[in-house]
Parts: structure tokens; C-alpha cells; sequence
């Protein structure tokens, strides 16, 4: 499919904002005229990204939270934070040479995608997930370190066919392709399934869909425990999700009361 920056940039914006009124507590700052400032090929000469990358990153847009460092950056998915390229920080460690699992995935080669993909977000060890958009296709690319993905392959993950025993794209391996929509939705039907449940910015509870479970049914697995995923899945439900399905129309003051209050209220 062909590129469309401005349609990314709104399918991003909706899904942060999704995101923010489901478990963050950010502010969605969206891009100046002409783009953020601090971002150009010279703060970012290190990741080796082309023009349209680097105005990609230029325009989408980036979170302001109350703990504004690094370490805090709120979760897109599990263990998976968002990567600010405005920050200086960021900046600094991209100056640095430390890229790999901070902007890149950690694969050896250098650079360590192509230059023309950005890397949205990036989880900083083997626990998490990659998600990049290919700026030459239009795609993204969802990978987890290990290649256990719990999704089907997607019917886009035929174009990878063609390039299998192609060193410069070797770094798509175990990534599963989508179109940015089709990626966008998905991520939300897992919050509103309740396979994934946000406990604030950098916490969550997820259930890999490939297990089969169901939380109504399945017993918990340590009765004593008011973090079991089940329970907090019950606790979503009783404070009204999934709501109107975007975010909207359930009570996170109440999940987040029956959370802080453990089991006995929840019963």
C-alpha cells in the first residue's frame, strides 16, 4: 500500500487517545506547524533514517506525562513503551550509538532497520514487542523478540516471501505485516476482549490469546491473588467495559477503586 504520513498520524493520534482514556494519564501532544523543531537529521544523524522518516517523526504526535523521564514513557502495549523523539534524553542516547532497543530492535546489524522505517515503539529487552512502519510500503511490522507471536499470520505476511535470503532485510523475520488500520484495530480489540488490561502507564496484565482462556469461566490460578488477570478482568467488567468500545461510556474511577481496594469489594 502507498504511504499516507497524514492518515498515520491520525490513526496514531485516535489510538493514543484510546489508550488515554483507557489506563494512561497523558496528554496528547500533537505536532507545530512545520513540525517539532528538535527533531531533524542532525539530532537524529545516528539512526541513519531517510528524509521521509525524519519528517514522519517530525509530525507524529508525542505524550507529556507528570514523571517526564525516560524510564516512565507509558506503555503502547506490554512492556513496550512509546519512544519520544523529541526528548533529549532519547537524543542523547541516540548521539551515544545506543539505538538498539531504544530506537530499533536489538538485531546486530547496523543500521538495524532500514533507513526507511521508524520505529513507533520498542520494548528494551526480550520481554515486549517492536512495532515499525515502513515508510517504502506503507505497512507495519509487528514483531516479539522471541517470534512467539499469539496472532494468526496475517495474509500480508506473504510479501515477506519474496525477500527470504535477503541479509539487508533479515531483521523482518518473525514480524507479522499489517496495513496501519487494520494494526490500530486489532490493538483495540485486545483491550476491549480484555486480553490485555491497563493498570496505569507502565503496567499491564495480558493474557495470550493463544491460550484459549476465558475469564468468566477459568478458575484462578492463585485464589489469594487481586492481581490474577481473571479477577481484573471481572473488575473491567463490573466497572462497565467495554463501554461504547473506544474508551468511552465505563467507569475507570471505579476500576481503578476496586483495584486499589482488593478483593472484598469485588465481590
Amino acid at each position: 500500500m502507498a504511504y499516507d504520513r497524514d492518515e498515520f498520524v491520525r490513526l496514531l493520534t485516535d489510538y493514543y487517545n484510546f489508550c488515554n482514556r483507557v489506563f494512561w494519564n497523558a496528554t496528547i501532544a500533537q505536532a507545530p506547524a512545520g513540525g517539532w523543531p528538535s527533531i531533524n537529521q542532525e539530532t537524529l544523524a545516528n539512526l541513519k533514517r531517510s528524509d521521509t522518516v525524519i519528517d514522519l517523526l517530525r509530525h507524529i504526535p508525542y505524550l507529556n506525562y507528570p514523571e517526564n523521564d525516560l524510564i516512565h514513557a507509558p506503555l503502547i502495549m506490554a512492556n513496550t513503551p512509546v519512544t519520544d523523539y523529541r526528548r533529549e534524553d532519547i537524543q542523547k542516547k541516540i548521539r551515544e550509538g545506543c539505538i538498539e532497543g531504544m530506537a530499533a530492535p536489538i538485531t546486530g546489524q547496523d543500521p538495524a532497520i532500514p533507513p526507511s522505517c521508524a520505529a513507533i515503539a520498542v520494548c528494551r529487552s526480550r520481554n515486549g514487542y517492536h512495532v515499525i512502519l515502513d515508510t517504502n510500503d506503507g505497512y507495519i511490522y509487528w514483531g516479539e523478540p522471541s517470534g512467539q507471536h499469539d496472532e494468526h499470520a496475517p495474509g500480508l505476511n506473504s510479501t515477506l516471501e519474496q525477500l527470504k535470503g535477503d541479509e539487508a532485510n533479515k531483521w523482518r523475520d518473525g514480524f507479522n505485516v499489517y496495513e496501519p488500520a487494520d494494526f490500530f484495530t486489532l490493538c483495540k480489540e485486545r483491550y476491549r476482549e480484555l486480553s490485555w488490561i491497563g493498570l496505569g502507564q507502565w503496567d499491564m496484565s495480558v493474557m495470550r490469546r493463544n491460550m484459549n482462556w476465558e475469564y468468566e469461566s477459568e478458575p484462578d490460578s492463585d485464589p489469594e491473588d487481586d492481581f490474577s488477570h481473571n479477577k481484573l478482568a471481572r473488575k473491567m467488567k463490573k466497572a462497565g467495559w467495554p463501554g461504547d468500545g473506544e474508551g468511552r461510556g465505563w467507569d475507570r474511577a471505579k476500576f481503578e477503586r476496586l483495584v486499589s481496594q482488593g478483593n472484598d469489594e469485588e465481590e
